[in-house]
């Protein structure tokens, strides 16, 4: 039988041994599922001669199985190129390219992919793809846009643990639970409390929202979040009813959320002139929580304190006009907005006055000197009294049905004593319980980021639907092959780094992205993967490269990207402040404003804040062609590269310049038809502008042919 894509529709109903129809919500019968069951045994198989790991063993196996073989490998330029961007999301320099292309050592490639692997580029590009995945913005978006003014400490909290190759069973737990770990100093206290922002990044619904809706609603991004990036599943719709897809009942889901609203996301803060709702803020540091409550103090007291430098100002006028009825009355309602001098009346009107004044100076001073944001951190908590939730009948939040004890999935938990300390919301264990592989969805967990991983670096998951491992997602194209990654995964020690290892050294990566026509006449998607999926840059990768071609990348780390805005990073009407994106630093420091999105990501299929996403769109349009053309950030980088190849002494003449610009921006020598053809471009549109009266015609034209080579596919696209 010839290969197809096999998808695992949903189903109405299962039947037992027996021939009774169970609900497909019955979490015992849903554990048959292939997603929930152990991992293919492969100890005993041993490789097959020729091949290069089991990675290779199992993909070739597979292609034999429909008559196919894979295409030949890589030309080491493409894939020098391929391993730099899937690495750390920059291409390599041309020296570095060809210090590759000469390299003949057997290990040549292992030591490239361990320098890379130890870089701190490695993390930026790594720890957005995680970023994805936890709904990463700088803003609340939805109604009211409040501005996450402390979110990219969690950004930076994230690309750190990447590159520290933080196992991730402990990735997990300190993002679900960090608030509530144990610690040995303050900073390892404040880095689990970052890392905990996870809980707390999600949009809101702010105005208008009834306390307890909101409290519910939360909950279920949460649960929607966790179960997709981490278990690959889809939850939502158990919050209603039965699941009526997946082997989860509504009281699971009802469990799970009793964990969520018994934690804290959410505080009463002032803002913009009144008491709201806002995510919740603690103080970073010994004297943090002091310095918090000292700055939320002055703000929640500066409309009082307004009023009475007012009522103070009301007095001095009194005292200076004689006004003793105006004074009398004011002193009778509001005594405090009068200095005791000048309460005095026995004292001289001048005197009066003169203490007046010092108290109006005083409160003046105090509004004036507003304090400055402490270092603080989105970070949750466990409310006061941690409680089961109740069942909300068809959803709704004020429709209670049966009251559920705190717990999760029952489809794979084999421990059904779920113990939950008295006073405690249950989300440590609930931590521990996503990675337990004994007892816990941790099999499913390894699994899950052992697809993404293998999504990032070949171009598509071993199932396609990355974020639903459910009977509503696509089945594995080589299961064995993903149990054999979670596996080796798990055995690690949960390193990301060595499974990625693994996957970029081994051939199957390595593989050319030649088209061969018999093999796509069986297999037009490449599921089987007999060559290598020709990709699109990414829109961080796309700028980081143009920025670097320029020599205008930054490569330091970046901390707050919206510090410059206001409370609300988007408004009705006009902004008079709008997030930038001319930062000269890695894209993965632009800001992310859920509603304004930077014009690139919009563009270029960046991910949807407002949701966990696993796979972005990849969508080619025409507005990328024009974006391209037209975006001041491509022309002004097209200059600055123009600019470089002229004053560059060692590219004195057109033909070396030629040479240069190829290397600089594609990192590779043109052949002598591309060296002529643009050659005779320039020359032609140099004429041209000369006889147009444009000053700079030598310039222009070198821009002109820079920018029209940073348009290229070969620039856009990784072989």
């Amino acid at each position: 039988m010839r290969f197809a894509t096999l998808v695992a529709f949903a189903v109405v109903g299962m039947s037992t041994s027996d021939g009774a129809d169970v609900p497909p919500s019955d979490p015992v019968a849903g554990r048959s599922h292939w997603a929930f069951q152990p991992f293919a045994d492969l100890s005993g198989t041993p490789v097959a001669d020729g091949a290069q790991s089991r990675i290779d063993d199992l993909i070739v196996a597979r292609l034999e199985q429909e008559g196919l073989k894979p295409v030949p490998d890589a030309d080491r330029k493409d894939l020098i190129r391929r391993v730099y961007f899937q690495l750390i999301g920059l291409p390599p320099t041309s020296a570095q390219t060809q210090a590759f292309v000469e390299d003949k050592r057997p290990d040549a490639l292992e030591n490239v992919v361990d320098q890379l692997l130890d870089s701190p580029q490695f993390g930026e590009r790594w720890g957005r793809h995680w970023l994805d995945l936890a709904r990463y913005a700088d803003s609340n978006g939805l109604d009211e846009n409040f501005l996450f003014r402390e979110a990219w400490r969690y950004r930076n909290w994230v690309i750190d643990a990447v590159n520290a190759d933080v196992p991730f069973d402990r990735f997990v737990l300190e993002q679900v639970a960090g608030d509530v770990l144990p610690f040995d100093s303050i900073e390892q206290r404040d880095r689990q409390r970052i890392a905990a922002g996870f809980m707390v990044l999600g949009p809101k619904v702010l105005l208008g929202n009834d306390a307890n809706n909101q409290r519910m609603e939360v909950a279920d991004e949460q649960i929607d979040t966790i179960a997709r990036s981490l278990l690959g599943l889809t939850l939502g719709c158990a919050r209603c009813h039965d699941h009526k897809f997946e082997p989860v009942p509504t009281a699971d889901y009802y469990a799970l959320a009793g964990i969520l609203t018994s934690t804290q996301v959410m505080e009463q803060r002032f803002m913009l002139g009144e008491q709201r709702v806002m995510e919740r803020l603690v103080g970073l540091g010994s004297e943090g929580d002091l310095l918090d409550t000292e700055y939320e103090r002055y703000w929640r007291e500066l409309p009082q304190a307004r009023k009475k430098a007012e009522r103070a100002k009301s007095a001095l006028e009194f005292l200076k006009k004689v006004d003793h009825e105006g004074l009398k009355g004011l002193l009778e309602k509001n005594p405090e907005a009068i200095s005791d001098g000048a309460k005095d009346t026995t004292l001289p009107s001048e005197d009066r006055i003169v203490s007046q004044n010092k108290l109006v100076a005083k409160l003046d001073a105090a509004i004036a000197n507003a304090p400055k944001i402490p270092p603080r951190a989105m970070i949750p908590s466990d409310v006061d009294t941690p409680a089961d939730e109740s069942i909300r009948r068809a959803g709704k939040f004020d429709q209670l049905g049966e009251k559920v004890p705190r717990g999760f999935l029952q489809v794979i938990t084999t421990n059904n004593e779920v113990k939950i300390p008295e006073g405690k919301s249950g989300r440590l264990e609930l931590g521990q319980w996503l990675t337990d592989v004994d007892h816990g969805a941790g099999r499913l967990t390894a699994r899950v980021l052992a697809n993404r991983v293998w999504h990032h670096l070949i171009g598509v998951g071993i199932v396609r639907t990355v974020d639903n491992f459910g009977r509503t997602g696509e089945l594995p194209s080589h299961p064995e092959l993903l149990d054999h990654l979670a596996s080796q995964l798990i055995a690690s020690g949960w390193s990301m780094k060595s499974l990625i290892r693994e996957i970029v050294l081994s051939r199957t990566f390595a593989l050319s992205s030649d088209y061969d026509e018999a093999a796509h006449a069986i297999d037009p998607d490449n599921r089987l993967l007999w060559r290598a999926h020709r990709r699109r840059l990414d829109p961080e990768a796309l700028r980081d490269a143009i920025l670097m071609a320029a020599g205008q990348l930054e490569l330091s780390p970046m901390a707050s990207s919206v510090s410059y805005l206001g409370d609300q990073a988007t408004a009705v009407g006009k902004n008079e402040v709008r997030r930038r994106t001319d930062f000269p630093n890695r894209s993965v420091y632009l800001p992310v404003i859920r509603n304004d999105l930077p014009e690139l990501f919009e563009v270029f299929n960046f991910a949807d804040p407002h949701a966990t996403t696993g796979a972005r769109p990849n969508i080619t349009a025409a507005t990328q062609g024009l974006f391209l053309l037209n975006d001041e950030m491509v022309m002004n980088a097209a200059e600055a590269t123009a600019r470089q190849l002229l004053t560059d002494a060692t590219t004195g003449d057109c033909e070396s310049r030629v040479d240069q610009m190829f290397e600089q921006i594609l990192g590779l020598r043109p052949d002598e038809a591309e060296r002529s053809e643009l050659l005779d471009f320039v020359r032609k549109t140099e004429s041209r502008l000369t006889e147009e009266g444009n000053d700079d015609a030598t310039l222009r034209a070198w821009a002109t042919a820079c920018h029209a080579l940073l348009s290229t596919s070969r620039f856009q696209f990784v072989e």
